[in-house]
C-alpha cells in the first residue's frame, strides 16, 4: 500500500483548485484592460481544463478501481461522482466566452464555494480509501497520466500555479519529488516567470515560497 507522501501530487492539484477560482472570481469582476482580460481568460481556461481532466480521471479510473477493491465504499464513491455532475453546469458557464468575463465572476465565486466543499468531502472519503487500497504502481500510473494532461508546454505555468496555492509542507514534499533538472528549472526560470504572471493576473505579490528563499 501507499503512504501519504504518495498522494502529494493529488493533493497539490486540490490545493490549486481550492485557491484559484476564488482569485479568478475577484480579478474577473473588473479586468484592467483588454490584455489583462485575455490573460485572465487564458488562466481560467487552463484551470478549468485541469479540473475537467482531474474529474474525468476520477470517474473513469480511480473511483471504479477503489470500488473494485473496497466494494463497501461503492456508494460513497458514487456520491463523489454525482457531485462532479453537479459542478458541470457551473464549469460550462464559467468557460463560456460568449458571456463577458465580468458577468461570469458570480459563477466563479459559486464554483469556488462548491469546489471547496466537494474537495473537503473527497479528502474525508476518498483519501483514506486511496491510502488503504492503492499501490505505488497505481500512483505512478496516475502521475504519468497527469503529466500527459499537463502537456510539456504548459508544465511551467501549471507548476507555478500549484506552487502559489499549496501550504509549506505540501509544497516542500512536491518540490522534493521533482527530478533534479525540473527543480533547477523551477528555481531559476519557471517560478520567477510565474511570479511575474501572478502579478499581472492579480495585481498582488505571489505568496512567498520558503524553500526557494536564500
Amino acid at each position: 500500500m501507499i503512504t501519504p507522501e504518495h498522494l502529494t501530487g493529488f493533493l497539490m492539484m486540490h490545493a490549486g483548485f481550492r485557491a484559484e477560482f476564488g482569485r479568478l472570481a475577484e480579478a474577473c469582476g473588473d479586468p484592467r484592460d483588454d490584455a489583462h482580460e485575455e490573460l485572465l481568460e487564458e488562466q481560467l481556461a487552463l484551470v478549468l481544463d485541469m479540473l475537467h481532466a482531474h474529474h474525468s480521471h476520477e470517474d473513469a479510473t480511480l473511483w471504479p478501481k477503489l470500488a473494485g477493491r473496497a466494494p463497501e465504499a461503492a456508494h460513497a464513491l458514487a456520491e463523489l461522482e454525482s457531485e462532479h455532475s453537479l459542478l458541470d453546469p457551473l464549469i460550462e458557464a464559467a468557460a463560456d466566452r460568449r458571456t463577458p468575463l465580468a458577468e461570469r465572476a458570480p459563477t466563479l465565486r459559486r464554483l469556488h464555494e462548491l469546489v471547496n466543499e466537494h474537495l473537503d468531502h473527497e479528502e474525508r472519503t476518498a483519501v483514506p480509501l486511496m491510502l488503504g487500497h492503492l499501490t505505488p504502481a497505481d500512483v505512478e500510473a496516475d502521475r504519468r497520466r497527469a503529466m500527459d494532461d499537463f502537456g510539456r508546454r504548459r508544465v511551467p505555468v501549471i507548476l507555478g500555479w500549484l506552487a502559489s496555492s499549496a501550504d509549506a509542507g505540501l509544497l516542500a514534499a512536491s518540490y522534493a519529488d521533482l527530478p533534479l533538472v525540473a527543480r533547477l528549472m523551477f528555481r531559476l526560470f519557471w517560478w520567477p516567470a510565474y511570479r511575474r504572471r501572478f502579478a499581472r493576473l492579480y495585481a498582488a505579490p505571489v505568496p512567498a515560497i520558503t524553500i526557494l528563499e536564500p
